[in-house]
């Protein structure tokens, strides 16, 4: 007998698959059950219809992101300006990976009327918000970034330059890069200019 955790995985596997080739819109039950070897009423004794496959699969690439952040961003007390820059510049290709599916189901989210994604869409975006605004107010409290911003706005303006980059990338067609995107540059430049000054006040205290 299969094991249905065994075959909900790989439904799950099989679909970010079909999200890679197609894009997320490309990703239809019939499409997907040819792909498993069997019938889209199979296929909906596992998951109730696309919407929950398609949660799934962004709670697989959550998972990924969340564990790679405790790993990458690591505040502490004293570390150069460069060395925070470079620890958001390697979180941010987290996002680029398996084809950058992780923004597209969440815009995919926000435009559609699936209960089951956007549920999935806002316990993602809620939880990483309070991760990355914890990883800036550490960074702040340690006096390794400047305090001229609150740790909420810097999440925002994260958040933003991130899908912001990446809608602009899909409109107009063009590879997208995340490192590359104006926005990230602006925003490695405010966090290395902020982290240079509160290193040069911990520098100069008595």
């Amino acid at each position: 007998m299969t094991n249905p955790h065994s075959r909900t995985d790989e439904i799950i596997t099989r679909a970010t698959e079909l999200a890679e080739d197609r894009g997320v819109s490309g990703v239809t039950t019939a499409t997907l059950a040819r792909r498993m070897g069997f019938t889209e009423a199979a296929l909906y004794r596992y998951f109730p219809g696309k919407g929950a496959i398609l949660a799934a699969v962004l709670q697989g690439q959550a998972e990924y992101v969340f564990s790679t952040m405790v790993v990458e961003l690591t505040p502490a007390a004293g570390i150069p300006a460069d060395t925070v820059a470079h620890q958001i510049a390697s979180h941010v290709t987290r996002f680029e990976g398996h084809q950058g599916i992780l923004l597209e189901l969440l815009l995919t989210a926000a435009a559609g009327r699936d209960a089951a994604l956007r549920e999935a869409a806002n316990a993602f975006m809620h939880e990483y918000f309070q991760r990355v605004s914890t990883y800036f107010g550490q960074l702040q409290e340690l006096s390794a970034l400047g305090k001229g911003h609150p740790p909420q706005e810097l999440s925002r303006l994260w958040v933003c330059q991130l899908l912001g980059g990446f809608v602009r990338c899909r409109i107009s067609r063009e590879p997208w890069h995340p490192k590359e995107q104006p926005g990230f540059e602006s925003f490695q430049a405010m966090i290395r200019g902020s982290a240079a000054h509160a290193n040069n006040l911990a520098l100069s205290a008595p």
